[in-house]
């Protein structure tokens, strides 16, 4: 009795100083590094953020034995699609389609024999924002993007066909989630001396530097919440020239809004009513929003669909 009992203590002090090592470790690597050409912000709480040039990074880290592994948040579907119900359509629909790389390989329509390319091939001269107006409501948008490539980043995309009952909605915005906003898991090696990076026979750490040194908690929050605007937010507040103040750069409080039930808007209390204009195509004049809520689809794997030869939008500057 009295060896096991040893034993059991032994294996409880090896297990305590391997757990209080990897509590340590975990304490000590948070922190800003830089590699590549980005900053990596690691946070204790299981959190970070990577910071480059015109890109912003999300995600969740664990530790395996001596591996960090930073898993970013990735878009959970190519399409978002946000909805409300505008009083002054009586007939019909309306859709604007938001996102970088929009194009001809996206198709939207009436599934399965009624889809659209979105763009003519080789558009090159597209507007902002670029509304269509549907004659005939849709019971549903179904959604799809044909690609013929590989993606570059290697980043497992599955293609899938994404559809949206429209029930009592007439008012739409697709988000479109281009290929390059996926990324692969970061992984760094934490040694003795910090974290360093995974090429082979390199051990040398990373230089370390405080949140302070790079930004301050204010920009931090800042940061965290761009991100969450535009990639996971419940609802999207735009005006008439459909800016959807992604870009946070004056967080909008609806608090201090009116809202207009007849209109279905949210109008400045502040200004007199006659001043209010609703066709307002100035993008920064926010004195009368629309709130457009995310809706739930579903998806499925890609079948044989009927390609209309139609586009929606046709963007050529030679016409």
């Amino acid at each position: 009795m009295k060896l096991n009992f040893n034993k059991a203590f032994l294996f409880l002090m090896v297990f305590c100083s391997m757990l209080m090592y990897a509590q340590k470790n975990t304490e000590n690597f948070d922190g800003v590094y830089n590699s590549k050409g980005a900053a990596f912000v690691i946070n204790k709480n299981k959190t970070f953020l990577v910071i480059a040039y015109g890109t912003l990074i999300k995600g969740t880290w664990t530790v395996e034995k001596d591996i960090l592994h930073l898993k970013p948040k990735n878009p959970d579907a190519k399409f978002y699609v946000y909805a409300r119900k505008n009083p002054d359509i009586k007939k019909g629909m309306r859709m604007s389609f938001m996102g970088d790389g929009v194009g001809s390989n996206i198709l939207v329509g009436e599934f399965p024999d009624k889809m659209q390319p979105l763009f003519n091939d080789d558009a090159n001269c597209m507007d902002y924002p670029n509304v269509y107006v549907f004659k005939e409501k849709l019971p549903a948008i179904t959604l799809l993007e044909e690609q013929n490539y590989e993606n570059g980043r290697g980043v497992e995309i599955p293609k899938l066909i994404y559809n949206f009952p429209t029930g009592e909605y007439n008012d739409f915005i697709v988000q479109y989630m281009k290929d390059s906003l996926y990324y692969n898991d970061f992984v760094f090696k934490i040694t003795k001396q910090g974290l360093s990076e995974m090429n082979e026979g390199s051990e040398k750490p990373l230089k370390k530097s405080s949140q302070k040194e790079l930004s301050d908690e204010k920009e931090l929050n800042f940061l965290n919440q761009s991100f969450d605007m535009a990639f996971d937010a419940d609802y999207k507040l735009v005006n008439n020239a459909y800016n959807m103040n992604d870009d946070m750069s004056e967080k909008i409080d609806l608090a201090s809004y009116k809202y207009d039930k007849q209109r279905n808007v949210y109008v400045n209390p502040a200004v007199p009513v006659k001043e209010l204009n609703y066709k307002s195509d100035d993008f920064h004049y926010n004195d009368v929003l629309m709130k457009f809520d995310k809706i739930t689809g579903t998806s499925q794997a890609q079948v044989a669909v009927k390609k209309l030869s139609k586009p929606l939008f046709v963007a050529n500057c030679n016409n």
